[in-house]
C-alpha cells in the first residue's frame, strides 16, 4: 500500500467511516478489493472482512439457530464481523481475541432465575465457568452451556476458586464478590468506559447482571449496544497496542503495520449497516479514543439525517486525498459539537467500466496490496535472538560457575546469599576443581564419603539446635568454633576421609554433651571450613572468607584443626592470629609453629618429642641401626621431623641412616633382597599417608619370613593411613606388621569396650574422662552403624584418636567460655561472646582434664608434656587388630595412674 509523507510517522491517528456512494446497478468495487486483499501474501497481509449487509441476519440466524437457550446477537452485523476477523489467516500476528466483546455479548444472551438467591449464585457460577478463557471453545460453535464451561482451570485459578468458595462460606462476603480470572475485563468495564453508566452497580457482578436478558429490560438499549460496539473497539485496540503499562513495549502491536480494514457493502437501514455505523460515530464521539479500524462501506443511497453539513458533501474519487485532509481538518470542531456526520466521509462510486463484469479500470492498475514492514526489533525471532545474545554473554561466565559449583559439589551462593555458608570453586590441578570456604549449614556439604558427608550434616542439625536454645535463653554462653581442615582430594588420590570424619565426629560429640535443655551449659555451634587438598587453598579461604565472618560474627571464639604442617598451613595460621582468633592446632606438630602466631596453641607435642619418643625406644630396644626413610622433597612438616630425629639418634647414640625416593615411595628397594637379617633395626618412615601404602609394598616385596624384618614405625601421619578401611585391605598389606606414632593413644588404647559397651579398658582405670567420652561414643558408633552402608562406616573396633583430641579441643574452648561467663558476673547480652583476646589469654591459665590426658598451656602454647606413644599393629590387613602400647613418654590423667616402668604404657 502506497504511503504519503504522512504516513512515515507510525502511530495512532483518527480514521474516517468512508461511504461510497453509488449508482444503482452492478459494481463489485468491495468484492475486488477484497479479492486483492485475499490475494496478498499470507505472512504480510492486512487484516481485513468484507460482508454483504444484505445476507448478515440468515448468516447469523444459522450460526445461531442450534445455541439452545441463546437469544441472537444484539447486533448480528457486529457478530458476523468479529467471527470474520478472528480467524487466523492475518500472517504471523496473532489472531483477534475480542476478550471484552465476546464477555459482553455472552452476557446478553444469558437467562437468569427470577429468584434473587438462586440469581447471584448462578451468575457467580456462569463467571467463574467464562475465566477459563483461554480453554473455552467459541460459543457459537457450542451450546451456551458448553460455551460457557472451559477445559479444568489451571492449579492457579482452581486455587483461587477454593478460596473464594470458602470465604463465601465462612460469610465473608466481600472476597465472595471477586471474580478470579476476570480482574482484567472487571477494571476496565467498571472503570474504564462510560457506557450503561458503571457506577451504578456496587460490583462487577452486579454490572454483569445488568447485562443479562431479564436484567436489560430496565436499561437503555442504546446504551448496550454502545458498550458492545465500544468493547469490540477496545478488543481491536488492545491488539494493536505498542506498549505495556506505558512503558514496556508490546512487539505484537508493532508488528501490525496497516489498519483492520472491514469492508460492507450494500448498507441500508434494513440490515442494520446503516445502525453499526451511526454507532460507531457516536461511540468515538463520545469517548474520544482512537482504533485501528478502517470502515469503508458501498450503499445506493445515504441517510436524510447525514445529509446536512459540509462533511457530508459528496465527493469525487479524484479528489479523495483532498477530501481527507478536509475531513482531518473539520473533524475536531465537529465531533465537540458531537455532529452525527461527523466521522462520515462520502465519497461518489462511479459506475463499472465493463457493465458486464462491474469491474473498475482502476483496480487493473492496483499493485499488490500490502502493509508495510515491521520494524526490525518487531519481528519473530529478532527480539529473541537478540536477548538470548545478551543473556549468552551475560550469563556465560555465570553459568560457568555455576557448572564448576555443581561439578565440585559446591553450592552457589553469591556472598552474603546465605550467612552461614561462604565458598568457590578452585582449580587445584588438571581436571582437579574443588570446593573450599566454610558452612555451618547442610545448603554446603564437603566432599563425596558417605561417613564425612554424614558427619557434617549432624553437626549442621546441632547447630540449628544450639542456635534455637539460643533463641529461648539469649543469656546462656554460646560459642562458634571453626574446624579448619582440607576435607576435598583429588579423585585419585588415596582416601583420608575416615580421618577427617573421626574430627568432626568428636566435634558432635561435644555439641551432643552442650545442646541440651539447661540453664547454664554453653552451646556450641560448629562451622565447617575446608582448606581443599593439602590445605593447598588455606591462606585464600582465611583472607577471602574468614576474615569476613570473623568482624561479622563475634560468637567465632577460635579456629580448631588445621592439619598437616605445610607452608599453607603456616601462612594460615600467620593470618588468622593477624585477625585476633585464638587458633588451637588439633593434629599439628611441626616445630615452630608457635612463633607463627602469639595465639597460636598446640594439642599435641611437635617433632622435636616425637624425634626424642623414636630415640628413646630405640635405646629401650638397642637397636642396632634406625633408618630413615623420607622423600627428597619435603615440606616444613617432614623437614622438621628428619633434623630432630637425626638430632635426637645422636644423642642416644644409635647410628642413623637415610633413604629416599624421588618421585613415589614405590621406588624403594625391597627389604629383603640381599637376605640380611634386619630384625634387629629400626626402620623410620617420615612420610605422608598417600605414600606409605606403596613404601610398605616395595620395601617388603618378595620377603618370605617376617622375623628378619625390621621393625617399621611410621611418623604420626600415618594415623590418618589406619583410619581407612581401603588402604589397610591391600592383600600385599596380610600379616604384616607395623608400628607407628599416635598423639592421643589414651583414646585408642581405651579398646572396643569403649566403641562396643561405652566403657574404656580396664588398663586405664575407672573414674576417667575417659567414662563420659566412651558413653557417647559407643551411641555414636551405634547410629552410624545403622544409618551407613557397612563400606563408610568405621571398621576399626576401638575410637579413633583423632575423635578424641577433636572432641578435647571443643571441651576445653567450652570450658574457658564458661568460666568467663561466670566470672563476669551476669549474663551476657544476646549474640555475644566472650572476647577472643580473654579466650585466648584464659587457656594460659587453665588446665583441663580431657579424654586424650590432661591440657596445660599454663607453661607453653605447644603441648609438649603430653602424653606420645608407638602403638603396634601386629596385622596391618585385620581390622579387628586392635592397637597394642608399645612405649610412651609424657602425663597422662594423673601422676598417680600405673604405668609400665620400663616403656611408660599404661596398666
Amino acid at each position: 500500500m502506497a504511503k504519503t509523507s504522512d504516513d512515515e510517522v507510525r502511530g495512532e491517528r483518527p480514521l474516517p467511516l468512508v461511504c461510497l456512494v453509488r449508482d444503482r446497478g452492478p459494481n463489485d468495487f468491495l468484492a475486488t478489493l477484497h479479492e486483492r486483499l485475499e490475494a496478498s501474501d499470507h505472512q504480510a497481509s492486512v487484516p481485513h472482512a468484507y460482508i454483504d449487509t444484505q445476507s448478515v441476519n440468515e448468516t447469523v440466524t444459522d450460526r445461531w439457530e442450534d445455541v439452545q437457550d441463546r437469544s441472537l446477537p444484539l447486533i448480528p452485523l457486529l457478530d458476523e464481523l468479529r467471527t470474520k476477523l478472528a480467524g487466523d489467516r492475518f500472517g504471523p500476528g496473532r489472531p483477534f481475541r475480542f476478550d471484552y466483546y465476546r464477555l459482553t455479548d455472552w452476557l446478553t444472551g444469558q437467562r437468569l432465575s427470577p429468584a434473587p438467591e438462586r440469581r447471584e449464585r448462578q451468575l457467580a457460577d456462569l463467571l467463574r465457568r467464562w475465566s477459563g478463557r483461554e480453554h473455552r471453545s467459541d460459543p457459537a460453535a457450542l451450546t451456551t452451556a458448553t460455551a460457557a464451561t472451559p477445559s479444568p482451570l489451571s492449579l492457579i485459578g482452581s486455587t483461587l476458586y477454593v478460596l473464594v468458595e470458602a470465604g463465601r462460606r465462612l460469610g465473608l462476603r466481600w472476597l465472595g464478590r471477586r471474580n478470579p480470572g476476570l480482574g482484567r475485563e472487571a477494571r476496565w468495564f467498571m472503570r474504564r468506559q462510560p457506557f450503561m453508566v458503571p457506577r451504578h452497580s456496587t460490583s462487577f457482578r452486579g454490572f454483569a447482571e445488568r447485562l443479562t436478558e431479564r436484567g436489560r429490560e430496565s436499561e437503555n438499549p442504546e446504551q448496550i449496544k454502545k458498550l458492545l460496539v465500544h468493547a469490540f473497539l477496545e478488543d481491536l485496540r488492545r491488539t494493536y497496542r505498542r506498549r505495556r503499562w506505558t512503558v514496556l513495549p508490546k512487539r505484537s502491536g508493532w508488528r501490525r503495520t496497516a489498519y483492520t480494514i472491514v469492508l460492507l457493502d450494500n448498507v441500508s437501514e434494513s440490515n442494520g449497516g446503516w445502525q453499526l455505523l451511526r454507532l460507531i460515530s457516536e461511540v468515538r464521539n463520545e469517548t474520544g479514543e482512537l482504533d485501528p479500524l478502517l470502515v469503508v462501506a458501498a450503499t445506493d443511497e445515504r441517510p436524510e439525517a447525514l445529509e446536512a453539513g459540509h462533511a457530508g458533501t459528496l465527493r469525487d474519487p479524484q479528489d479523495a486525498p483532498e477530501a481527507l485532509r478536509t475531513w482531518l481538518d473539520d473533524l475536531p470542531r465537529q465531533r465537540q459539537r458531537l455532529a452525527e456526520n461527523a466521522r462520515y466521509l462520502w465519497i461518489a462510486l462511479p459506475p463499472a467500466r465493463d457493465d458486464r463484469t462491474g469491474r473498475h479500470e482502476a483496480w487493473e492498475r492496483a499493485g499488490d496490496l500490502r502493509p508495510p514492514s515491521p520494524p526490525l526489533l518487531s519481528r519473530r525471532g529478532v527480539g529473541e535472538t537478540l536477548l538470548v545474545l545478551v543473556m549468552v554473554l551475560v550469563l556465560l561466565p555465570v553459568t560457568r560457575n555455576v557448572i564448576d559449583s555443581w561439578g565440585a559439589d559446591c553450592v552457589y551462593f553469591r556472598d552474603g546469599f546465605h550467612a552461614g555458608v561462604s565458598v568457590r570453586t578452585v582449580e587445584l590441578g588438571p581436571h582437579d576443581r574443588q570446593c573450599v570456604g566454610y558452612s555451618d549449614d547442610a545448603v554446603q556439604v564437603f566432599g563425596t564419603n558417605a561417613r564425612l558427608r554424614r558427619a557434617q550434616q549432624a553437626i549442621y542439625a546441632q547447630n540449628e539446635t544450639a542456635k534455637k536454645l539460643h533463641g529461648g535463653q539469649p543469656g546462656r554462653p554460646y560459642l562458634s568454633v571453626v574446624h579448619f581442615v582440607g576435607l576435598t582430594h583429588r579423585e585419585a588420590a588415596p582416601d583420608t576421609d575416615h580421618a577427617a570424619a573421626e574430627e568432626l565426629e568428636g566435634l558432635l560429640l561435644r555439641q551432643r554433651s552442650q545442646n541440651v535443655k539447661s540453664k547454664t551449659l554453653p552451646l556450641l555451634r560448629v562451622i565447617v571450613a575446608n582448606g581443599g587438598d593439602g590445605m593447598r587453598r588455606a591462606p585464600e579461604v582465611v583472607r577471602d572468607m574468614l576474615r569476613p565472618l570473623f568482624d561479622k560474627d563475634p560468637s567465632v571464639v577460635a579456629v580448631v584443626g588445621l592439619d598437616r604442617t605445610v607452608k599453607e598451613t603456616e601462612q594460615a595460621i600467620k593470618e588468622i592470629g593477624l585477625a585476633g582468633v585464638p587458633t588451637v592446632g588439633t593434629t599439628l606438630t611441626g616445630s615452630g609453629l608457635g612463633e607463627r602466631s602469639p595465639l597460636y596453641f598446640q594439642m599435641v607435642p611437635d617433632n622435636t618429642q616425637q624425634a626424642q619418643l623414636v630415640a628413646e625406644y630405640a635405646e629401650y630396644l638397642d637397636a642396632r641401626q634406625v633408618t630413615l626413610y623420607h622423600p627428597g622433597a619435603m615440606d616444613s612438616y617432614l623437614a622438621t621431623l628428619v633434623d630432630a630425629a637425626d638430632t635426637e639418634l645422636e644423642k642416644v647414640t644409635v647410628p642413623v641412616a637415610e633413604t629416599t625416593w624421588q618421585e613415589s615411595a614405590g621406588e624403594v628397594a625391597s627389604l629383603c633382597t640381599d637376605g640380611v637379617d634386619r630384625s634387629d633395626e629400626i626402620v623410620y618412615y617420615i612420610g605422608r599417608e598417600d605414600d606409605f601404602g606403596d613404601f610398605l609394598r616395595s620395601a617388603t616385596s618378595g620377603c618370605t619370613s617376617q622375623r628378619k624384618l625390621p621393625l617399621i614405625v611410621a611418623a604420626d601421619a600415618v594415623s590418618r593411613f589406619v583410619a581407612q578401611t581401603e588402604n589397610r585391605q591391600h592383600s600385599s598389606l596380610a600379616n604384616r606388621s607395623m608400628s607407628y606414632v599416635g598423639m592421643g593413644s589414651l583414646v585408642t588404647l581405651a579398646g572396643a569396650s569403649c566403641a562396643k559397651d561405652g566403657r574404656p579398658a580396664a588398663l586405664l582405670g575407672a573414674g576417667t574422662p575417659l567414662d563420659e567420652f566412651c558413653s557417647g561414643y559407643e551411641k555414636l558408633r551405634t547410629e552410624l552403624a545403622k544409618t551407613l552402608p557397612d563400606e563408610e562406616s568405621p571398621q576399626t573396633p576401638w575410637p579413633a584418636e583423632r575423635t578424641g583430641t577433636a572432641y578435647d579441643v571443643a571441651g576445653l574452648l567450652v570450658s574457658v567460655t564458661s568460666t568467663l561467663h561466670q566470672q563476669l558476673g551476669t549474663p551476657l547480652a544476646k549474640g555475644v561472646a566472650p572476647h577472643r583476646a580473654a579466650i585466648a589469654q584464659k587457656l594460659r591459665e587453665t588446665t583441663f582434664q580431657g579424654a586424650t590426658g590432661e591440657i596445660d598451656f599454663r607453661a607453653s602454647r605447644i603441648g609438649n608434656e603430653r602424653n606420645l606413644a608407638i602403638l603396634r599393629l601386629a596385622d596391618i590387613h585385620d581390622m579387628n587388630a586392635a592397637p597394642t602400647c608399645s612405649y610412651m613418654k609424657g602425663d597422662l590423667f594423673d601422676a598417680q595412674q600405673r604405668r609400665d616402668p620400663e616403656t611408660g604404657c599404661p596398666g
